[in-house]
């Protein structure tokens, strides 16, 4: 058995599938540590569902958990997940480009355009809809990651 979770380890493809689902989870975590404080300490639920601050509370706790969670995966994806090899500082910056614009990508696609369309057209509570939009931008992120920001040149 144990040599067989070593062989599987030694697979570069599947060591970098578990240690994105391993720094995802982490991400993830991240996220919504940001989120679930700053939407406990705000009290989106004191103001009317749709109003003003209600949206901006929600919004504005979505997006500092997207900002935090994202230089703390690009640090953690670049580093120990896809071992860059960029040394120089345009290499590197390549790189946050290509990290961020896809972040935000996924951003746009599930924390707001997802997020809001379940929350106000669908009803659905924020909590739910939260944890379910983080599952499909770790799926997004991680093909965008492996096959776009720190694709191997062949």
């Amino acid at each position: 058995m144990i040599d067989r979770i070593k062989k599987l380890l030694n697979n570069k493809e599947t060591r970098q599938l578990i240690l994105y689902t391993v720094f995802g989870v982490l991400t993830t975590l991240v996220n919504w540590a940001v989120y679930f404080l700053l939407t406990a300490i705000l009290k989106p639920e004191n103001h009317i569902k749709g109003s003003f601050m209600h949206a901006a509370i929600l919004n504005v706790s979505n997006a500092l958990g997207w900002i935090i969670s994202v230089l703390f995966a690009f640090v953690t994806n670049r580093k120990y997940v896809f071992s860059s090899d960029a040394k120089d500082t345009k290499d590197k910056l390549k790189e946050f480009f290509l990290f961020v614009s896809a972040r935000i990508l996924s951003y746009i696609l599930f924390d707001v355009l997802g997020y809001n369309l379940c929350i106000y057209a669908l009803n659905l509570g924020h909590s739910y809809v939260k944890i379910f939009m983080n599952v499909l931008v770790v799926v997004f992120n991680y093909f965008a990651s492996r096959f776009v920001v720190f694709a191997t040149k062949k």
